[in-house]
């Protein structure tokens, strides 16, 4: 049956029909009539369409026309929103994908991305989670006097239950400040995280020929959950980084570091093709060895690192020497390649003394 559109201001018929649209007949009536606004309007659509124009007939043609406008709408608004290049998401009725912008402003997003990326650095190096739980606070800053690093000890007395109910818990709580491009200074220059030791700021210097010279300002790992913080120059050479009070002082450092190692690489017998177990199970025969802190400043590591090593692992360095065993438990904890060529070193140094202590009894034997 083709149904005609009926304008508001149309006749009606002289005599009613009692005929009942079926849902069909309903949406094809509200499809040509969408204009209409009032219930006489429907009235008079229903009639000349030899339809019953009875209330029920009315309201059901009016709520038809509603939800042929929102589909409508719903449809322009999904094609304005894809030319605009929204992320769709999943959730209509209609199972199309709805679309929603992401939460805070693009400053607000880019500031957490920046925060996040510092919080990820020093949580990788540094000692956190007491007891009594832990937090991180980074400010971003322009001024590098304010570059910091501090942790503030807390008490909680919530953490522990039963017969300690009510106990003290230590809590841990890291204000960091760094610049706030410190993703483009520290992070994009591979310096984020040095012999052990996070780097806070950095400025380039005039390079000294290969090596790189860096002001610097880094954070290593004090007794317990503090840090200590050092301003120094950071020198450079290929993948080597050593940390001194000056630059004369930074590049004698890397230089040794760096001669040290390509000859520890160049030895076949060295162990630095193993993994970290594989060396701790091909040292650990040698367990009473004592490795001195001179045989970790011989082969090539700084000052500041050996300490901050030292503090995280829990060896003692005012006894300025530690049985090997520790030193292989410390290095299951934090791999560095410092402790391993101070361990090579320090068995190399027991091997030679080893030589001689046996020549000297064949010489008494003679």
């Amino acid at each position: 049956m083709n149904f005609i559109r009926v304008p508001a201001i149309a006749a009606s018929v002289g005599s009613p029909c009692r005929r009942q649209p079926t849902d069909h007949q309903l949406s094809a009536l509200a499809s040509l009539n969408r204009d209409v606004q009032t219930k006489k309007h429907a009235r008079l659509v229903l009639r000349n369409n030899c339809f019953s124009g009875s209330e029920t007939n009315v309201d059901a043609l009016i709520q038809r026309i509603d939800t042929i406008k929102c589909a409508r709408n719903n449809r322009f608004r999904m094609r304005i929103q894809a030319r605009l290049g929204f992320v769709p998401s999943v959730n209509r009725p209609s199972g199309r994908a709805t679309v929603r912008l992401p939460e805070h402003t693009p400053a607000e997003r880019l500031e957490k991305v920046r925060q996040s990326a510092v919080i990820l650095a020093a949580k990788a190096c540094l000692r956190y989670g007491a007891a009594g739980g832990s937090s991180f606070q980074v400010c971003l800053t322009c001024d590098p006097k304010a570059v910091d690093y501090q942790v503030v000890m807390g008490a909680n007395r919530d953490t522990y239950g039963g017969a300690f109910k009510g106990w003290s818990a230590n809590e841990d709580h890291h204000k960091i400040c760094v610049p706030a491009d410190w993703r483009l200074r520290v992070q994009r220059r591979g310096l984020t995280i040095a012999g052990g030791m996070m780097t806070l700021d950095v400025q380039p210097l005039v390079p000294h020929g290969d090596i790189e010279l860096f002001q610097a300002v880094w954070v290593g790992q004090a007794r317990g959950y503090g840090v200590t913080i050092h301003r120094g120059v950071m020198a450079r050479l290929g993948a080597e980084v050593y940390h001194g009070q000056d630059a004369q002082h930074s590049i004698r450092g890397v230089l040794l570091k760096s001669r040290q190692a390509n000859a520890s690489h160049a030895n076949a017998v060295s162990g630095y093709g193993l993994s970290i177990e594989a060396f701790i199970e091909r040292y650990a025969r040698f367990g009473r060895v004592v490795v001195d802190v001179e045989d970790a400043r011989d082969s090539g590591a700084c000052e500041y690192g050996i300490q901050s090593w030292c503090r995280a692992v829990g060896i003692d360095m005012s006894q300025e020497h530690a049985p090997l065993r520790s030193i292989l438990d410390g290095f299951r904890l934090q791999p560095q390649i410092e402790v391993r060529r101070a361990v090579l070193l320090a068995i190399k140094r027991h091997r030679a003394e080893t030589r001689r202590v046996k020549a000297a009894r064949l010489r008494q034997e003679r």
